[in-house]
């Protein structure tokens, strides 16, 4: 269980605060306090089982919220949320936050990657076919553009995994030499028939209201349903791919084309944090042996910890740690 780690050592500081070593590898200083976590929303369930209840044994009220990251920072933008801590997919949400004026994000960090996946109900009317395209006996294209098939995905104007999904389907047509497959498949990038919001798309095939989702591989993985592996040219999780998934791209909500490249999770305090403190013990425990097992339990690739935006800005206790 997550909620009984082992503590190496403790020890109170002269100013009362108490200091934790986790694993060896990480001390962290607990001032208590609110630390408010945004999220994309496909991290749900690790964070809210596994990292919250984790990162509240030191002594922090841990509070997360998670939708779609394109969503979160709008949220921020508009001054409806107010996060110590943002967990975003990609850097572009992010980057929305520092480009924003006033900026309200300075720097991020790469921490993590994933793959999409197709993750589907093993008791849609459609299961044989689904079995038979997860092991290759028919294609899995042609499953999902079935008549009566209900393939759900997020909106690719709020949630990066939505757009995912419209360069995925590119990218297979692009690999299969068929040019209708994506069409075929998602009926236009914005098709109001298939968009919903990223935090319920599982309740919703678990309900048997989707026959099958686009999924990151973690997700499938901690959710327990059954899911189709796509090849490395498609599923957006190889970095040996990177140039290949530029060929295809998404359409954004000023216009502008976002290109495929490897999914990756990232994570900053933005300057709405009003726990400078508690965000940065909650980074430090992230990035903790601890933190780092948690992830790679549900399914994710850890990467070596990469900087994006003004990196002379990251909080000196966290840019200690190897950065890139």
């Amino acid at each position: 269980m997550i909620l009984s780690l082992v503590l190496v050592s403790s020890s109170y500081s002269s100013s009362g605060q108490e200091n934790q070593t986790v694993n060896g590898q990480a001390t962290i200083t607990s001032t208590g306090g609110d630390v408010n976590v945004l999220y994309a929303g496909s991290l749900i369930s690790v964070m809210e089982t596994k990292v919250g209840p984790a990162f509240s044994h030191f002594g922090y009220n841990y509070k997360g919220e998670g939708h779609g990251s394109i969503q979160d920072a709008n949220m921020v933008i508009d001054g409806q949320r107010f996060p110590d801590v943002f967990i975003s997919v990609g850097g572009q949400p992010i980057t929305k936050l520092i480009v924003n004026n006033p900026s309200l994000a300075k720097w991020y960090l790469s921490f993590a990657s994933d793959e999409l996946v197709i993750a589907y109900n093993p008791k849609s009317h459609f299961a044989a076919d689904l079995e038979k395209a997860k092991t290759g006996a028919i294609p899995w294209y042609q499953t999902l553009a079935k008549p009566g098939f209900r393939f759900l995905r997020t909106d690719p104007l709020l949630d990066p995994k939505g757009c995912y999904a419209i360069i995925a389907t590119k990218l297979a047509g692009i690999l299969f030499h068929n040019s209708i497959l994506s069409s075929s498949i998602l009926n236009g990038e914005s098709n109001p028939n298939q968009l919903r919001p990223e935090e319920i798309l599982f309740t919703l095939l678990e309900t048997g209201e989707a026959d099958a989702i686009p999924a990151y591989k973690h997700e499938a993985i901690e959710r327990g349903f059954p899911f189709i592996s796509l090849s490395p040219q498609i599923n957006l999780g190889d970095p040996a791919f990177a140039s290949y998934y530029k060929q295809a791209s998404c359409t954004q909500q000023d216009g502008t084309l976002n290109f495929g490249k490897p999914i990756v999770f990232d994570i900053t305090i933005p300057n709405t944090v009003r726990n400078t403190e508690g965000a940065i013990q909650f980074v430090k425990f992230l990035f903790s042996d601890q933190g780092k097992k948690i992830f790679e339990n549900d399914g994710f690739k850890l990467l070596p910890l990469t900087a994006g935006g003004n990196k002379t800005a990251i909080p000196q206790e966290i840019s200690a740690l190897t950065i890139k």
